[in-house]
């Protein structure tokens, strides 16, 4: 029986995607070389390069503010603007207002949240990301008061796929693993993270990208929040 949800955060219950188009636009109205780039390719290099920062923030080898500012250094040289650190510290500052203006829960995250907790699950969200962020994000999408606690790489010292976040996520839960079910869209990380921590995962995957393992159930959506549901319970279906 599952009693305890573990949930990511971005692009799983907080539309993180959404946001960042929603910034890398309004950056473009600002920055002339940006807008040459059509919006599908600027989000696709601008993740290319956040892929790599994030990973370094975790580490604790640049602070958030400075990987910004590095990031979007790099994005304005790829797109062949002139570098100046000025230049840069303008767009991280347009980018980040635009951002939170963007910030919104994935369609679908409230109704199912409200149907887990009805269903009587305790649901702790499990992010590689620091406290503050994460916080502000779940109170502004009205995401706080559905969910039992949050874990943070930041607060447990050890991002996912690492056992220890899992297991602070357990405690924080008050279940084994064998009660519990993690649903996030990133494979390795949510996933094989949850697995190797010996957790049944749901893989959340909106963009209908190929599983790398056709046993592990998935969800295309959140809503509408039966079929949500059943994968997350692992009720047969009818």
């Amino acid at each position: 029986m599952t009693t305890a949800v573990l949930a990511d955060l971005d692009d799983t219950l907080f539309d993180h995607a959404h946001a960042t188009r929603h910034a890398l636009k309004a950056l473009q109205a600002a920055e002339r070389t940006l807008a040459e780039w059509p919006i599908d390719d600027l989000f696709h290099h601008h993740n290319l390069i956040l892929d790599t920062m994030h990973p370094r923030v975790l580490a604790r080898e640049l602070t958030v503010d400075e990987a910004r500012l590095v990031r979007f250094a790099r994005l304005l040289r790829d797109a062949g603007a002139d570098e100046s650190e000025a230049r840069a510290v303008q767009a991280a500052a347009i980018y980040r207002h635009a951002y939170e203006q963007g910030w919104r829960a994935v369609p679908g995250a409230t109704q199912l949240l409200d149907r887990l907790r009805a269903e009587g699950c305790r649901i702790v969200v499990v992010t590689n990301n620091g406290v503050v962020e994460q916080r502000l994000k779940l109170d502004r999408c009205d995401l706080i008061g559905r969910i039992d606690a949050l874990v943070t790489s930041e607060e447990v010292g050890t991002p996912k796929p690492g056992k220890a976040i899992f297991d602070a996520a357990l405690a924080q839960a008050g279940a084994a693993a064998s009660g519990a079910v993690m649903v996030g869209d990133a494979w390795h990380t949510d996933v094989e993270g949850a697995r190797q921590s010996g957790i049944r995962a749901v893989w959340y995957n909106p963009r209908g990208l190929a599983s790398p393992d056709p046993n592990v159930a998935e969800i295309r959506a959140l809503a509408p929040a039966d079929d949500a549901l059943m994968a997350l319970l692992a009720v047969p279906a009818r």
